[in-house]
């Protein structure tokens, strides 16, 4: 009888083996209740994660501008600014499609139409060139590659159609402001948050891209929109459509 339970003088007695019984039936209970309330936490987290996903993934990069088309359609915020667009030259970013003038990135990417045979940059009221590149004739875009530029300080890029000297004077000149150290780094750090929850989830490169491009979108920071979608190293087919008619969209 050492399976049952039996009685003895009228007392009821529990043999060993149903102890054990018992024991592993309120193990089983309490791992099923922790197991509950570890999903129950966990699920809301979750679900939130992959909403962002799939709204990061169903955005398209011409949404991404979409406000930005929206205020221009009224009262433009955009500062067209004397020598953005002369004819077939048309410098997009940083300039064009500026609201505040201000830029996040201390390396940009300067993005025109048109053909140019020399970019020069320079810091505002200072005649010292600090980074200077001679172009090909399909060039398009290119990125800085000079000392990383000051948060605070006011600079412009200025064009030219032969490789310039001395006695040249550039086709156009824009100004551009990176944005103050306080306000330059608060964007940086909600950037590594995206960045950190975007990577945690497996999202490929092109669609934090995306994410980053509307994160700047949502502040008003097109160029540096713009710069995400030119940074890609290995565009979709819908990313390269997009790029092929930036300067249809923006000029």
């Amino acid at each position: 009888m050492n399976n049952l339970l039996f009685l003895k003088n009228k007392e009821l007695v529990i043999t060993d083996n149903n102890v054990n019984f018992m024991n592993k039936k309120i193990n089983l209970l309490l791992s099923t209740l922790i197991l509950t309330l570890i999903i129950s936490v966990s699920l809301p987290r979750v679900k939130a994660q992959i909403t962002q996903t799939q709204s990061n993934s169903n955005t398209t990069w011409g949404e991404v501008f979409q406000d930005f088309f929206n205020q221009s359609d009224e009262d433009p915020p955009v500062s067209h600014k004397d020598g953005t667009s002369r004819g077939t030259l048309c410098l997009v970013s940083p300039g064009l499609i500026e609201i505040q003038g201000k830029i996040w990135n201390t390396r940009p990417t300067f993005i025109w139409q048109g053909k140019l045979k020399q970019i020069e940059i320079n810091e505002a009221n200072s005649e010292e060139i600090l980074w200077n590149v001679e172009l090909t004739e399909n060039d398009q875009k290119v990125v800085y590659t000079g000392q990383a530029l000051k948060p605070g300080n006011t600079y412009y890029w200025q064009v030219f159609d032969s490789v310039a000297n001395q006695y040249s004077f550039p086709l156009m000149r824009v100004t551009f402001i990176i944005m103050d150290m306080e306000e330059r780094q608060a964007i940086t750090q909600e950037l590594e948050k995206l960045n950190t929850e975007l990577n945690q989830q497996g999202v490929k490169p092109e669609a934090i891209a995306l994410a980053r491009a509307k994160f700047f979108a949502q502040r008003n920071l097109f160029s540096d929109a713009l710069s995400e979608a030119f940074a890609v190293k290995n565009p979709s087919p819908k990313l390269q459509d997009f790029r092929s008619n930036i300067w249809q969209i923006f000029c």
